[in-house]
């Protein structure tokens, strides 16, 4: 038999089969085995592939996603600044695959060769393709684009499932960039679809439970939630949904239902975290009123014994003292507070919410100084998004006020205590205190010590007589000695080189002649001041003396107006203000401080109807005595005897702005010789009226317009300085000086020349809508640029391939050439592209790492850039409008 016949078979198989695939390619026909070769590779080559990317993606999200536990949860996890330089390329694999999908596998023959065929169908797969491109750029956060491929499959798709999404989908669009009427537009339209399938039923509920969220209707949000468990099949799948439903239910009032929701979210045996959370949800969530703390109690100091919740300990803590507080056992909930932070491994958000939480219970026992300590602590670890973070700055700052007054106080009157001392009772104060500080550095050095060996033991004798990185003991006990030798000082290159250069070329000949003690031990008693140093800082002589005095009284003053002002605490303002007066005779603090006594009994006794018949100096009327009594004519006695007096200086100051303003009208109409006169004659007569400046810097004008006819402007210079002379720190002072720095003047001469100002306006525009460039310079020494181009094009594809972008070079001088990548439609789309670019240190590593200048930078600017070559001027240009302003344009 012929050889060749018997593989004649094989050989008309693989042609037929051949043919079929050939035939298979075309798009413009139809039949059975098209429908299945295209169905077939737009599902398997395409789409699978894509979805892939897509879950590996929102793995990453999830991975990176930093959940605030203290906020309802969002119902989806969206890219933010930590996962998208992950999550970016693998959206742009998703989309360039189902992108080949649809322009290769869309069947689209002409109507008269379709079949009207019921199995398969035809184009089944394009719609899921296009719905992966629009989650795509939803997920890359492109959503101009995301809103046009699913408006396009609302469009031109007509089966309820591709409906249903696209619309669902529509409305978490909207929804994320702030569109809520068109967001509950779409998802209304979405939920129309009751024969979609499960999936997207779902999907939409979810997203309406977050628009709703979002408004804060917590009964409509419960509704949705519940609606879409109902359809969820898996029970992994609901516990993120569940959990975010009892927040739901807490948050709507019913702490009852919270509760038992959380308690569902536990038995599910889902992620620890969440099942941790979930424990610990009941606990923030219980109310005394509605229920008994026993079982909560207990479900707690269960967690403390499980060693699973080691790294949790702080968290837990806080819970009992949230359950402690509720039952209204305020000493046991701030033992548990401490025990919080005491126990804090790194968890910084909750060791923000402990000591926060530490100083409002502290704030409302009004212990100042402790609650100011725990607010400095909490501010430290509160991060930004904290809805709290500028009250506690505020209150902080306050209290800060507050307790350096009150600690002024304190050390002045010890101080001054110690000078009512004999010499030598003082001196054995002294030497005691000294013995104390001595006494304290040998305690730290043994608690040091003890902690280094405890720090070497923990190491082991893990890479024992390995190269030392590696050998844990000895890299600690070498750590330690550079510590004991050098200090702990900053890590910073030549750091004693870059010291010692200031001091070099120094006016001060003192300051270079500074030695520094390299082993210096700090723990060296000889380090301490001396005895009779000590001494001679007490304010015992009688200037020193009157000194303390002074800055104790006027301690006392304003720690009562902390009291008033800041803190709406009239009681110990009172009570501070009565201490002044009390212990010193006299001070320039006296008047106001019973006139402030006076103003805020008057206020209790308007606001809240106070009176105290057993005590003589509990009321207005005993304070206004004092001031009329003991300061007669002064500005605080005539506020009491004529009440109109304020109205008075008013009225008065009301003639004189009519005045001034006339002026002003006839320096508008040139009229500067007669102003001029009338000015001094005003200023002349009434040398103290409130608008003196005024009249000082409308004068200085009228010199400066007589002037302008004779050509020597000195009269005009020295006129303002008069006025930084007479009227420093006002407004017509940084104006005078403004001024003169326009017209080139120094301010430590008179008469001078002016001087051409140095600054020139930029030959550069602000054009935030105008096409823009992102550009690398490459110095011309560091090579042709080719490698940095070849790494930002592999960036592009993996990162921005759907933005088809072009890369071009050019010599911009002789100096530095130019790489550009082009181009964004504004400067908010390349001020995007910069970030993620700069942000990459992985497959952008060298280039970042590089020393390149980098910005971008819009087309009239280049040109001009390439024309002027003034590459620092674009480079301040664009810290100054770029990168320091942060100015995002919408998209």
């Amino acid at each position: 038999m012929n050889p060749y016949m018997s593989k004649f078979p094989h050989l008309l198989l693989v042609l037929i089969t051949a043919t079929v695939v050939v035939q298979g390619c075309t798009t413009k026909r139809d039949g059975r085995a098209y429908r299945v070769y295209h169905n077939t590779t737009a599902k398997f080559n395409g789409f699978y592939y894509a979805n892939e990317a897509m879950a590996e993606a929102e793995k990453k999200i999830e991975e990176l996603y930093e959940t605030n536990w203290d906020e309802v949860l969002p119902v989806f996890l969206d890219v933010d600044d930590n996962s998208a330089q992950q999550v970016y390329p693998l959206m742009e694999r998703a989309i360039e695959k189902c992108s080949k999908v649809v322009d290769r596998h869309t069947m689209n023959p002409p109507k008269r060769e379709r079949k009207s065929l019921n199995w398969p169908e035809m184009n089944k797969w394009i719609d899921d393709n296009y719905t992966v491109i629009g989650r795509a750029y939803y997920m890359k956060e492109d959503f101009a684009k995301a809103e046009e491929v699913f408006l396009f499959l609302a469009r031109t798709v007509d089966s309820p499932d591709a409906q249903a999404w696209s619309f669902s989908w529509l409305g978490r669009i909207y929804l994320r960039t702030g569109n809520m009427v068109k967001a509950k537009n779409m998802l209304s339209k979405a939920e129309q679809y009751s024969d979609a399938s499960q999936e997207v039923g779902v999907h939409t509920r979810l997203v309406f439970a977050q628009y709703h969220i979002q408004k804060e209707n917590y009964e409509e949000a419960i509704r949705y939630i519940e609606e879409a468990l109902g359809l969820i099949k898996k029970k992994n799948d609901k516990a993120r949904p569940l959990f975010i439903l009892a927040q739901c239910l807490r948050e709507s009032g019913d702490s009852e239902g919270a509760i038992e929701t959380f308690n569902k979210v536990v038995k599910l045996r889902t992620p620890y975290e969440l099942e941790f959370q979930s424990k610990i949800q009941q606990a923030m969530t219980y109310e005394r009123r509605e229920g008994n703390s026993d079982p909560i109690i207990e479900l707690l100091e269960e967690m403390l014994d499980d060693d699973k919740n080691t790294e949790y300990l702080d968290q837990i803590y806080y819970a009992l003292a949230e359950v402690a507080l509720e039952d209204r056992k305020r000493d046991e909930g701030i033992e548990h507070l401490e025990t919080s932070v005491y126990v804090s491994e790194g968890n910084s958000r909750q060791l923000g919410k402990s000591y926060l939480r530490l100083a409002d219970l502290h704030m409302e026992d009004l212990h100042y100084e402790t609650a100011q300590a725990y607010y400095d602590s909490a501010l430290v670890h509160m991060p930004e998004d904290n809805e709290r973070l500028e009250d506690v700055t505020n209150l902080a700052s306050n209290l800060t006020d507050l307790v350096i007054n009150l600690r002024t106080i304190e050390e002045q009157d010890s101080l001054m205590e110690l000078c009512d001392l004999s010499d030598n009772e003082r001196r054995r104060v002294i030497e005691g205190l000294w013995e104390e500080m001595v006494d304290d550095l040998e305690r730290r050095k043994e608690d040091k010590e003890a902690a280094n060996e405890a720090a070497i033991s923990a190491a082991g004798s893990a890479g024992a007589g390995m190269f030392w990185p590696y050998n844990g003991a000895l890299r600690i006990s070498g750590q330690q000695n550079f510590y004991d030798y050098w200090g702990e000082r900053v890590l910073e290159d030549h750091w004693r080189r870059s010291s010692k250069i200031g001091n070099l070329f120094s006016d001060d000949p003192e300051e270079g002649e500074e030695e520094f003690n390299e082993s210096q031990d700090p723990y060296d008693p000889a380090n301490l001041p001396t005895v009779d140093e000590m001494l001679s800082e007490l304010p015992c002589e009688a200037e020193e003396r009157s000194n303390s005095l002074a800055m104790l009284a006027e301690a006392y003053y304003m720690a009562g107006l902390d009291y008033r002002e800041k803190l709406e605490d009239p009681e110990n303002a009172i009570d501070i203000w009565q201490e002044l007066l009390a212990r010193l005779d006299s001070s320039a603090f006296h008047p106001t401080a019973t006139y402030q006594l006076y103003r805020t009994y008057l206020q209790r006794e308007i606001e809240d109807g106070y009176t105290n018949p057993f005590c003589e100096s509990c009321n207005s009327t005993f304070w206004a005595d004092q001031i009329v009594n003991n300061y007669p004519g002064s500005e605080w006695a005539m506020l009491i005897e004529n009440p109109d007096f304020l109205d008075a200086e008013e009225e008065a100051y009301e003639i004189e702005r009519v005045a001034y303003e006339a002026l002003l009208s006839r320096y508008y109409a040139k009229d500067y010789q007669a102003t001029l006169l009338d000015i001094d004659v005003i200023i002349g007569e009434r040398p103290e009226n409130p608008l003196s400046c005024k009249y000082n810097l409308l004068r200085a004008q009228c010199v400066g317009g007589l002037t302008s006819y004779t050509g020597d402007r000195t009269p005009y210079f020295n006129a303002l300085k008069a006025i930084i002379d007479v009227c420093p720190e006002t407004e017509e002072s940084e104006f005078a000086s403004a001024l003169l720095a326009q017209l080139g003047v120094v301010l430590s001469s008179v008469g001078t020349v002016p001087e051409e100002s140095d600054e020139e306006t930029s030959a550069f525009i602000v054009d935030v809508n105008k096409e823009h460039y992102f550009a690398i310079l490459i110095p011309v020494e560091k090579g042709s640029g080719s490698n940095e181009k070849a790494q930002t094009s592999d960036f592009n594809k993996a990162f921005f391939g759907s933005k088809n972008l072009r890369i071009t070079s050019n010599l911009l001088s002789r100096t530095h050439q130019i790489i550009l990548v082009k181009s964004f439609l504004n400067q908010a789309k390349g001020m995007d592209y910069f970030s993620v670019f700069t942000g990459n240190r992985e497959e952008l590593i060298e280039v970042n790492s590089g020393g390149f200048d980098m910005f971008i930078i819009n087309s009239e600017n280049y040109i001009e850039l390439f024309k002027n070559k003034d590459i620092e001027g674009y480079r301040e240009f664009f810290n100054t409008h770029y990168l320091s302003t942060k100015s995002k344009q919408a998209p």
